[in-house]
């Protein structure tokens, strides 16, 4: 395993929720942020223009106080003007409280101080109608004294800090398109890059995962998945490595098992098999001893190579039926290897007394011819020693669409009972030299080639026994093998 640290898919959907919350942070932040410059611009407005509303009314009193001044012959002139000083102490009070710089408080103070110095002069007016107190000096150092020329720079303040906040409100207007497609844009571009790494680090590589487990489904156990993507995913491909590692170890072993004990039950078989060749042989031999012909004597010994050439074959495909996946299937005439299982029980019908009937045809099968003749040899054997003597025993041979027949048909006593497809083990079986393993043996042929072996009553008394195999199309006799 890789000592590098890999990612989880744990924390791969924790950078998703992240990134949500990302999102959200920034959409929330500029959200505020403009609320936050439009409420600071809407205060800022709003003090500015009460600055400015109170300054005026500061100076439209102011005048109008002044005015009152030239109605002191009228009946009580002073109230007026009484009544614009507490006006003016107001506005300047509320001036004060708008202001928000240390300029416009400034202004302001020189305000209230060029005002104090006028209204010690109309005071004096006011209190002493009569006097020597000159008006136009008063009203000349009002239109031309400070208060006037503060009043100037602090409405010239007022403008400036106007043109600033409309400047600043024109920029925020023409970012506010930009500003509001940000957090999408942010969003859109992070959750493409995190889908990337989702993709890449889990979506593929479970999808790669399950084809890979195919091979594993189909039995290829040494086979070995890739550890790709996020760690459950690598961590997945481990256990089922390791799963399959196991799973072929013990496959082996009960694939060995089952070979060893299909050698143990093949052992009887090849005994009971390899009998009658042996009997053939030595009968044959048996009548070289005596005093024969030179014909006889060369007809009996192409008898006994018959019977050794068989012999031989049968061997050989027995021990090839310890690996059931290496049939050696050839194309056969299924008329020609029932002639070599009828030839092998040498001189058994005619001792038995028995006459065979035989209906060949032209099917034709793709076998294993030898391991097929030793199964046909067992089940006509079974039907020979089942019948009595003097008795017919039916051998036919059918095709039928794409499946070639054969048909064993014996006039015995019938079977107790109908033997198991599935079975391995041994049969009962009544006869005297008898393994029980023929019938279970040809069962493994015929089915290793796709047939079917199946008991039914015969048609006179007895057991029809039937196999089924595919068919293949018609050859020429001389393909025959």
């Amino acid at each position: 395993m890789s000592s590098t640290r890999q990612e989880s898919l744990k924390s791969l959907i924790r950078r998703y929720q992240i990134a949500l919350l990302l999102i959200l942070t920034v959409a929330a932040g500029i959200g505020g942020l403009w609320s936050i410059f439009w409420q600071n611009g809407y205060q800022s407005s709003l003090r500015l223009n009460g600055l400015l509303v109170e300054a005026q009314a500061v100076r439209g009193d102011l005048y109008r106080q002044i005015k009152a001044i030239d109605d002191l012959n009228s009946p009580r002139p002073d109230d007026d003007y009484w009544q614009r000083l507490y006006r003016i102490d107001e506005h300047f009070y509320r001036m004060r409280q708008y202001s928000g710089t240390a300029a416009e408080q400034d202004t302001i103070a020189r305000m209230e101080a060029a005002y104090a110095l006028l209204l010690a002069a109309m005071n004096q007016i006011v209190t002493r109608p009569s006097g020597d107190i000159d008006r136009e000096a008063a009203i000349d150092q009002w239109s031309s004294g400070d208060f006037e020329a503060a009043y100037s720079e602090l409405t010239a303040q007022v403008a400036e800090q106007r043109d600033d906040l409309a400047e600043r409100m024109h920029l925020w207007t023409r970012m506010a398109p930009w500003l509001a497609w940000l957090p999408l844009v942010i969003g859109v571009a992070v959750v493409v890059w995190l889908n990337r790494r989702f993709v890449r680090g889990f979506v593929r590589p479970l999808e790669q995962l399950v084809a890979d487990t195919g091979a594993l489904g189909r039995g290829q156990l040494n086979y070995r998945l890739q550890r790709r993507g996020v760690a459950e995913i690598q961590q997945l491909a481990d256990t089922l490595n390791a799963m399959a590692g196991e799973l072929d170890q013990k496959r082996g072993e009960l694939v060995e098992r089952e070979r060893q004990a299909a050698l143990g039950a093949l052992v009887p078989v090849i005994a009971h098999n390899i009998r009658n060749p042996l009997a053939g042989i030595r009968a044959n031999a048996q009548m070289l001893d005596r005093q024969a012909t030179v014909a006889e004597i060369e007809e009996t010994g192409a008898d006994i190579i018959d019977a050794a050439d068989r012999l031989e074959r049968w061997l050989a495909a027995l021990l090839s039926y310890l690996h059931p996946l290496a049939l050696d299937r050839q194309r056969h005439r299924l008329d020609t290897i029932v002639d070599g299982a009828v030839a092998a029980l040498g001189g058994r019908l005619a001792a038995a007394d028995m006459a065979l009937d035989r209906t060949c045809s032209e099917a034709m099968v793709e076998v294993d011819g030898a391991l097929l003749e030793q199964a046909l040899h067992g089940l006509i054997a079974n039907a020979l020693e089942a019948s009595p003597p003097g008795s017919t025993l039916r051998l036919v041979t059918s095709i039928d669409d794409d499946s070639a027949e054969f048909i064993i048909d014996d006039q015995g006593p019938g079977m107790a009972h109908v033997p198991d497809p599935q079975a391995s083990s041994p049969v009962p079986t009544t006869k005297r030299r008898g393994t029980g393993l023929g019938i279970p043996f040809a069962y493994k042929i015929i089915q290793a080639h796709d047939g079917a072996l199946d008991y039914l009553v015969g048609h006179i008394g007895g057991t029809c026994t039937r196999v089924r195999l595919p068919a293949t199309h018609l050859r020429p006799p001389s393909a025959d093998i």
